[in-house]
């Protein structure tokens, strides 16, 4: 069996679209209560980017992680939702002006 250059699998892929903090406040400002899952599926990143972005969100207070209420009392590991706080908004609104 043949292996794949390091170079190679090492690649990021060509689909993915470039994201930025800004690009996840307005997706969470225009659908609110987003997971981690929902939100890679929709830039086509990986989730460990998403949770990434997320923790420096949550650390400037604009962003606020909430357990899903489907996941409560139930086995497993637990299910967050993401909702936008009014920081991140002003954020946005900010972005906007410039």
């Amino acid at each position: 069996m043949e292996s794949i250059p390091k170079t190679t699998a090492t690649k990021p892929s060509t689909d993915r679209q470039p994201m930025s903090d800004k690009d996840l406040l307005r997706l969470l400002a225009d659908q609110r209560g987003r997971t981690v899952t929902e939100m890679a599926t929709h830039f086509r990143v990986t989730q460990t980017a998403i949770r990434a972005r997320l923790h420096r969100l949550i650390a400037a207070q604009a962003v606020i992680r909430k357990r899903s209420d489907d996941a409560i009392g139930k086995r497993g590991r637990p299910q967050y939702l993401y909702y936008i706080k009014s920081q991140g908004e002003i954020a946005l609104a900010a972005d906007g002006r410039s």
